[in-house]
């Protein structure tokens, strides 16, 4: 996992204070994975890395729409997408036996999402003030 650094800081300390977590949350996922954990812990780990998902997304959203920040509507509907891959992978998850493999495929390519996306589309938050947005 790449580790945080400057250039996924958007600018905003809540939203970095939420990023920061989610690495966090990543990590202890692939250290549990590479701990031999039990399925059920690493389970519980990714629906809890959903549940805080949700709520930083929404957050996020309304505070990119405070500052009129012109990648509003991208990100939503990146976090829209991403919320639906969650829920496939969470149901995968609860009908299969769900094997180390499939737990790592979730977990890489969790990381690999949000790391493009704080990157590509939440950093575009540096540009934006409270009340105007610059492009």
């Amino acid at each position: 996992m790449t580790p945080w650094g400057p250039r996924f800081e958007s600018g905003h300390p809540q939203i970095d204070a939420e990023h920061k977590e989610f690495f966090r949350k990543l990590g202890a996922i692939e250290a549990a994975i590479e701990a031999g954990a039990g399925r059920e812990r690493i389970v519980e780990l990714i629906a809890v890395l959903q549940k805080y998902a949700l709520v930083h997304f929404s957050r996020e959203e309304t505070i990119m729409q405070t500052v009129q920040c012109p990648a509003i509507r991208e990100n939503c509907a990146a976090h829209r997408a991403f919320e639906a891959r969650f829920e496939g992978w969470l149901n995968l998850l609860s009908t299969s036996g769900s094997s180390v493999t499939l737990l790592r495929d979730i977990q890489r390519e969790s990381t690999a999402w949000i790391e493009s996306h704080i990157e590509h589309i939440d950093c575009r938050l540096r540009g934006c003030k409270r009340g105007e947005a610059v492009a």
